[in-house]
């Protein structure tokens, strides 16, 4: 079983390991240096929950819902937006999607199992310590065993 801190953590380890250059926040941080990811519990789902508990027959089963922000510098329109776009596509070396594809237990060995859901936002109307951002929300689903 992972905790809520035990998933951000291992997410922001399994991004930097593989995309080395990326700062990646389990938590909200203050200032936010671009390129990043910032792991957050996501906005209310369809389901009205953050986290489901009764996912298995004797509450065998969280699953979280996240939101990854994916943040690059807002500098020229075009060249903002061909910088996000390798974050958010589904692949190459700095997709998150084949990321966690390829790293569904976030290096936990507990059973765990993460993947991506989608792009649920995608603008310039981000910003970090009154600094605008181009970026993108992309959802992320983790499912862990709660015994």
């Amino acid at each position: 079983m992972a905790s809520l801190t035990e998933i951000r953590a291992a997410l922001k380890t399994t991004f930097k390991e593989n995309i080395p250059n990326l700062n990646v926040y389990a938590e909200v941080a203050d200032v936010t240096q671009v390129p990043a990811i910032v792991v957050m519990p996501a906005r209310v789902n369809s389901s009205g929950l953050v986290c489901e508990f009764n996912g298995a027959f004797g509450r065998g089963l969280d699953t979280w819902h996240l939101e990854l922000y994916v943040l690059v510098a807002r500098t020229e329109a075009v060249l903002a937006q061909q910088a996000l776009d390798q974050y958010v596509t589904g692949t190459g070396p700095k997709s998150v999607r084949r990321i966690l594809y390829e790293n569904p237990d976030l290096g936990l060995a507990d059973g765990t199992d993460a993947h991506t859901e989608g792009v649920s936002a995608y603008d310039g109307a981000f910003e970090s310590a009154g600094i605008p951002h181009v970026g993108a929300v992309v959802r992320v689903t983790v499912r862990t065993s709660s015994t």
